[in-house]
């Protein structure tokens, strides 16, 4: 097999082996989704980087069963937030994300009656949000911006709801079409900036609670603090409840990616087998879980920028040394503890640059 040179900062795609062992979270979360009752939004929560995409990708193509449209249980769209808030406020971010979801749905079956009705309720709510922006631009009272925002964008948004609940019932029990539930998965809401990310949220709540509809929100939750602070100032023990009642009004079902659970050594050692470093079953997956968690830490992420950095290493020390040199036998050590020990020293180089600093001055201090 050919060895990779880098690995791509990508999710994991259909198909793909699941060295993080977490196939047995997503297929829980799988049974969840086709069982439950609706309209209900589910937030999978982690830091950056810990893997939210891969999983909901999982989920994504395990739900997506049948040969075309006209034989799948689950109409799904994907929405990724970031790209559509690109130079965008969120009033305008917000348009493009309901104008696909609807362009989506409408798409499923375009003979439903309701299309249009929900096209003209969706026009009245995105003229009524660009014309209170407007206003707070060009300086209105904030008193007259909030009661026109009350008497009439929520009314907008409610007869858009309405519109929207008719449409999926139409769609889900067409002639046509026999979609049970409709699917939507919102990714990257963590990359926007916080502030936004939380008004996009509160709007996608207030629009899509609707039946037969299970939103999928990808979201860490510190973006969700930092977006409030402005509500509620800065988060301490005694607003903390605030924060936490905007979040479980927003979100059903929490899910935080298990991080603690996550097959480490399974996984570093795969992506060493996929590099070249290592040949077999790799390295001992228990020693380099140790070293990882004591080092870089358990992030799918920083654990690819880790591997990459391997990788340039065995090209370098190949281009000097015309290979590397793991003849350490007078060393007293094999090659498999001449390579952890390489990786050890290169994990203790990123986590704790001063000490590998020290190490380098002074090899033999203890």
């Amino acid at each position: 097999m050919n060895k990779k040179i880098g690995i791509i900062d990508e999710p994991i795609s259909e198909g793909s082996l699941d060295h993080l062992d977490i196939s047995i979270h997503a297929d829980s979360l799988i049974e969840y989704i086709k069982e439950t009752d609706t309209p209900i939004t589910i937030g999978i929560q982690g830091e950056w980087g810990s893997g939210k995409t891969s999983l909901i990708n999982s989920i994504y193509s395990a739900l997506n069963e049948g040969e075309d449209d006209k034989k799948k249980k689950y109409k799904q769209i994907w929405i990724n937030s970031w790209e559509y808030s690109l130079l965008s406020s969120p009033e305008e971010s917000l348009m493009k994300i309901v104008s696909k979801i609807i362009k989506e749905l409408t798409k499923a079956d375009e003979g439903v009656k309701t299309a249009e009705h929900v096209g003209k309720a969706a026009k009245k709510v995105f003229e009524g949000a660009l014309r209170i922006g407007a206003s707070v631009v060009g300086g209105t009272s904030g008193a007259d911006v909030a009661k026109e925002l009350f008497d009439e964008t929520d009314k907008s948004i409610t007869a858009l709801r309405e519109q929207l609940s008719k449409l999926v019932g139409e769609i889900k029990s067409s002639d046509k079409q026999m979609f049970e539930k409709v699917i939507v998965y919102v990714d990257d809401l963590d990359r926007i900036e916080p502030k936004n990310a939380v008004a996009i949220l509160e709007l996608l709540k207030n629009i899509f609670n609707v039946k037969n509809c299970v939103f999928i929100l990808a979201i860490d939750y510190q973006v969700v603090v930092k977006g409030l602070e402005h509500k509620f100032g800065k988060q301490t023990p005694e607003n903390e409840w605030e924060f936490r009642a905007f979040f479980d009004k927003i979100i059903q079902l929490p899910f935080m990616m298990p991080m603690g659970q996550y097959n480490i050594g399974k996984y570093v050692n795969g992506l060493l087998i996929d590099i070249g470093f290592v040949d077999g079953d790799g390295l001992d997956d228990s020693s380099i879980k140790e070293i990882i968690m004591r080092t870089v830490g358990g992030n799918p992420r920083a654990i690819k920028r880790l591997v990459n950095s391997v990788s340039l290493i065995q090209i370098f020390s190949e281009k000097k040394n015309d290979g590397l040199n793991y003849d350490n036998e007078s060393e007293g050590i094999s090659e498999e503890q001449a390579k952890f020990l390489l990786f050890s020293l290169l994990c203790l180089q990123i986590a704790y640059p001063y000490i590998y600093s020290l190490l380098i001055e002074k090899p033999d201090f203890t």
